[in-house]
């Protein structure tokens, strides 16, 4: 048992609108599979992520508009009237978009935001209304459960100003780490992401295509800064010390998030981690434009040789 399992809250079973989330759900299910990923779209124009476990969904991140995400939900054969739950790592308009919040009042889906980012979201058109709507779900640095059988333990990470949280989200016994828009990883992330079962983090930039964009030096500064974005080998290095430090054998899977158009490659990313098989073997890159393969993530005990199962 990890240290996340060891203290799960005795309210995992329970969700704050349970009248809402009764056994037969919303939306398809996917039988008695393990819990999937599909990463819709990641990168500046916009970030989103779905997560879900038998008849319900969670989205992390909403930084593309409800009409974007809806379509590509539906070619990721899920409806969004499926999702239940939104989880914010921040935001900035990459990572939230205030087009969302008619459809969530509509559609009475929890959105679930950090403290210190509360005043934010008060001050978006439509952001009162929200939580007068009882919609906004405040948390700390306390583990929380949006929907039944999702645990969430949220780590604020420094990010501009307002900063940003990284997840580690634990479904049944698995155990899924995002992590995006962080500057730097400190010792306590990696901590918190030993064992996970599929890891997600940023991999933004290489720095000499950041020097030769002509951008301003101020915003290659906050780019490149402690609190900005990972270049490759930044991502790289603190995904191999959470591999070498999984007793588990490490992610299933490894995904990256946040690549910039103008300041990264492909053929970069994949040069900087093809230097270690072990990761290269699980990588897959997250697109602006189009959707991941659903990631499914069993509870079967894993082998040396670790295989992946993509579901379109």
């Amino acid at each position: 048992m990890s240290h996340f399992d060891s203290q799960l809250p005795l309210f995992a079973l329970t969700s704050l609108n349970p009248d809402r989330r009764g056994a037969s759900g919303r939306g398809g299910g996917h039988g008695e599979r393990g819990p999937q990923l599909c990463v819709l779209g990641s990168g500046s124009g916009g970030n989103c992520t779905v997560v879900r476990h038998g008849q319900t969904g969670l989205l992390i991140d909403i930084g593309l508009g409800p009409r974007i995400v809806g379509r590509h939900l539906e070619n990721a054969n899920l409806r969004l009237d499926a999702i239940d739950a939104i989880c914010l790592t921040h935001l900035d308009q990459d990572h939230f978009r205030s087009s969302w919040i008619p459809a969530l009042l509509r559609l009475r889906i929890d959105l679930f935001i950090h403290r210190g980012h509360e005043e934010h979201l008060l001050r978006r058109p439509g952001g009162i209304r929200l939580k007068q709507a009882g919609l906004v779900h405040l948390f700390e640095d306390d583990h929380f459960c949006p929907l039944p059988n999702f645990v969430v333990r949220p780590m604020r990470m420094a990010h501009d100003r307002s900063g940003t949280c990284a997840f580690d989200v634990a479904i049944d016994q698995v155990r899924i780490g995002y992590a995006t828009d962080l500057g730097h990883v400190p010792p306590r992330l990696v901590d918190h992401f030993t064992g996970v079962d599929l890891l997600a983090m940023e991999s933004n930039y290489d720095p000499d295509l950041q020097r030769a964009s002509g951008r301003p030096r101020f915003l290659q500064r906050r780019i490149m800064g402690q609190a900005g974005h990972l270049s490759n080998r930044q991502a790289f290095e603190a995904i191999g010390q959470i591999v070498d430090r999984s007793s588990n054998g490490g992610p299933r899977y490894i995904v990256l998030l946040h690549r910039s158009g103008q300041c990264n490659q492909p053929e970069l990313v994949h040069k900087m981690f093809d230097q270690d098989p072990r990761i290269a073997n699980r990588l897959i890159l997250a697109e602006q434009s189009r959707c991941t393969d659903w990631m499914t993530v069993s509870k079967e005990p894993r082998s040396s040789g670790t295989q992946m199962e993509l579901t379109s």
